[in-house]
């Protein structure tokens, strides 16, 4: 079923969002991590149980007050028909009396209750005991949707229909959400994204004939109106003014009562004057292609590294090896470890195999209510920034056996000293989760103070485990070294983040890229420079003048 979270998440977002309005912290997002968000799904079984508990009670209520109604109108109709002579009768007498004060002052007080009011209560206690979403995470939610879709180049009609990069899923997308995601990416000033949207809701409540649940939240020609007038202004901004001229004239002619939509029509004509016919093709939904894209700068490598329009050559390719790892420490003569090399310089290997089901389920349980939104180096401190979108949680080597295990299995691997290596990091991430285009190394700029134990040194490697599979997306970008590294349940990456002579390797530069669906957990394992001499000394010349980041 976490195949799927990435994408039908973001739907029980956009509807448990909008009824939220309770307290939320900083360090409980649920956006940012697939782990947090199936406590959603748990959220709404809750709130499901109660709401079904409300309904049978007020339908209960309803039942009995229908039976007694029709009971009130057949005494009443009799009484109609026997006229005055009604009234004759002592036994009439006491029961249209009855009828007027003991059983309507019963069925008043049943008008009157709260029914289901034990229920309300349960649902509202249930919220204020648990950490629970504010609107903050719908716009989460959204900026992950929308960051699939321009890495991905993907295009909102195959995305509202369920189709994500080839693969069909069952969940669509209704005309009032493709309408949320166009007002939030016209909001950010995505403006193309804004078009496609608004076109796609547009369309869809075109094809809607009766009023359907697609637009309880839009309800025509309301609906209509206001897409047409967001479409209205994107055009304008994409400089299609002909285009944005025929809307506002449909949106004035769909309703003339709105004086609003003709001061803008007005106001189109009257500042474009003989510019009003000129026209941008807005089929493309996506910037155009550098010529060259190796020649980019670093965030558009890293897109097209795991859209997979870059990546190595056959010719690159051929002097890689794969093979077993023997020689790094006497036990793997007995137990080798299978690697395959990636890069040759700078190196970049991954090992196969080397964390089991079991180790990786206790990793699991050691995370599950530890994680909080992930952080990255700001100036002098650390930030929450839409760089990294995911979860994580520090835990030194001592918390559990099993990771000083693993500790002493990337010793054997890597011939490195993990004695003064980092805390374990463990990072699970969200909707379109992502962690954008960055070095492990610390930069000389930063200040060290905000590092624990700046003595140890700067981070001379890393080795990056991934604890899960995932569906799609998910994969580890190395845009200067043209690497996409596919997520391996068990697998673990191994690359230098310096040259030999202590400088920082700017081609070590890498990102996770968003996750479609699935979900997706690794580990951080970061080695210090400190008592690393011995295990990879300086060569004898500056190695970093022979750095290329354009080979």
């Amino acid at each position: 079923m976490l195949s799927k979270y990435c994408f039908i998440l973001l739907i029980y977002c956009i509807f448990l969002l909008n009824n939220c309005d309770n307290v939320y912290t900083a360090n409980a997002e649920f956006y940012s991590s697939v782990h947090q968000m199936s406590k959603l799904v748990v959220f709404e079984s809750v709130f499901l149980k109660h709401t079904q508990k409300f309904i049978k009670a007020n339908e209960d209520k309803l039942d009995f007050l229908k039976a007694r109604l029709a009971e009130l109108e057949r005494d009443h109709s009799e009484a109609l028909q026997e006229g005055p002579n009604y009234i004759d009768s002592p036994v009439n007498k006491y029961l249209l009396t009855k009828r007027l004060t003991v059983d309507w002052e019963r069925i008043e007080n049943l008008m009157q209750h709260d029914t289901g009011k034990k229920s309300l209560t349960k649902i509202e206690n249930y919220k204020n005991a648990h950490t629970y979403p504010n609107a903050s995470e719908l716009d989460g939610a959204i900026e992950g949707f929308l960051r699939i879709q321009d890495v991905y180049r993907l295009k909102a009609m195959d995305m509202a229909q369920g189709l994500l990069d080839g693969v069909k899923y069952d969940t669509k997308l209704d005309a009032n959400l493709c309408f949320d995601i166009a007002k939030y990416a016209a909001k950010e000033n995505k403006t193309r994204f804004a078009h496609a949207w608004a076109a796609e809701a547009l369309a869809r409540l075109s094809k809607s004939k009766v009023l359907s649940n697609d637009q309880l939240m839009l309800k025509a020609p309301v609906a209509r109106a206001n897409v047409l007038q967001l479409l209205a202004k994107v055009k304008t901004d994409l400089g299609d003014l002909k285009g944005a001229n025929q809307t506002y004239a449909e949106l004035v002619k769909l309703r003339p009562d709105v004086e609003n939509y003709t001061t803008d029509y007005m106001e189109l004509q009257s500042n474009n004057g003989k510019n009003i016919n000129e026209s941008s093709d807005l089929d493309e939904e996506h910037e155009p292609l550098p010529s060259n894209l190796l020649i980019t700068d670093e965030a558009t490598r890293y897109k097209h590294i795991c859209n997979g329009l870059i990546a190595q050559s056959p010719a690159e390719e051929r002097e890689l090896r794969c093979g077993y790892l023997t020689e790094t420490h006497p036990f793997l003569q007995i137990a080798p470890i299978k690697v395959e090399e990636l890069n040759h310089d700078p190196l970049l290997v991954i090992y196969y195999d080397v964390l089991s089901d079991a180790e990786i389920e206790i990793m699991h349980e050691l995370n599950n209510n530890r994680i909080e939104r992930a952080s990255v180096m700001g100036l002098n401190q650390s930030i929450i920034s839409p760089v990294r979108t995911s979860q994580f949680s520090f835990m030194p080597k001592t918390t559990h056996r099993v990771l000083e295990t693993i500790d002493m299995r990337v010793e054997d691997m890597t011939n490195l000293n993990m004695t003064f290596a980092e805390d374990h990091q463990f990072q699970n991430y969200g909707i379109g989760g992502h962690y954008a285009q960055h070095h492990d190394y610390f930069h000389p700029d930063t200040d060290v103070k905000i590092f624990s134990s700046p003595e140890m040194g700067n981070r001379i490697a890393t080795v990056l485990f991934y604890l899960t599979d995932v569906e799609q997306g998910g994969g580890t970008a190395f845009p200067y070294l043209k690497r996409l590294l596919m997520p391996k349940k068990g697998s673990a990456v191994f690359w230098y983040n310096l040259h030999a002579y202590g400088e920082p390797d700017r081609r070590t530069l890498h990102g996770g890229c968003p996750i479609i669906a699935g979900s997706k957990w690794v580990l951080n394992r970061w080695i210090r420079e400190f008592v690393q001499s011995d295990r990879r000394p300086c060569e004898l010349w500056p190695d970093i003048y022979f750095e290329d980041l354009y080979s």
